[in-house]
């Protein structure tokens, strides 16, 4: 009889300590999910915070007419997406000159670097806090209507080229920088 009332206490004893160990394991769980929610809690802020930098380093360089919208993404208007480089593929405003540039892989690109006056620049901010804006380009090789909208919060932008004398306009996805801050090659303007 002593044997199993050892054997009782031995096993009670046993029960109690794996309990405690479980839940202690379970309290570790639930200190590390809180410190990773934390974590991704304060990435998420700083995030917005540079975001929101971004975003009014943008809308100063839109109000200095003097911005580049480097392009990650080109699609014409039959609907299909390029990924193209940012460097060579962008939309300009800088002193009054406006610039379109399309970088083709093929051997014979021809002009890519399509500069004219810009002329009509109208900018608007709509209760969303996007900022709009819209300008003529008047040049040898272009005459096109550009529209651009500057997503809030971000720097990224969208940009519509519209010629006058062609249903071909063209879109271009990417991010908005002043000028002084870009990372263009420009080719052989026309």
């Amino acid at each position: 009889m002593k044997r199993i009332v050892s054997f009782i206490v031995v096993l009670a004893v046993a029960m109690c300590g794996m309990t405690q160990v479980m839940a202690q394991k379970s309290i570790t769980k639930e200190a590390k999910k809180v410190e990773r929610e934390i974590k991704k809690q304060e990435r998420l802020a700083q995030d917005a915070v540079e975001g929101q930098e971004e975003f009014n380093a943008a809308v100063q360089a839109i109000n200095n007419q003097s911005f580049v919208l480097e392009a990650n993404n080109i699609q014409p208007m039959n609907g299909q997406v390029f990924y193209v480089n940012s460097n060579t593929n962008f939309v300009s405003l800088n002193d009054g000159q406006a610039m379109v540039q399309i970088a083709s892989n093929s051997p014979y690109p021809g002009p890519n670097g399509l500069q004219g006056s810009a002329s009509n620049i109208q900018t608007k901010q709509d209760d969303k806090g996007n900022v709009y804006l819209n300008m003529n380009v008047q040049g040898v090789f272009i005459s096109a209507t550009v529209s651009l909208m500057l997503t809030n919060g971000t720097n990224n932008a969208t940009v519509t080229v519209d010629p006058n004398f062609s249903g071909r306009n063209l879109r271009m996805t990417g991010t908005l920088l002043p000028y002084s801050q870009s990372n263009i090659f420009q080719g052989t303007t026309y």
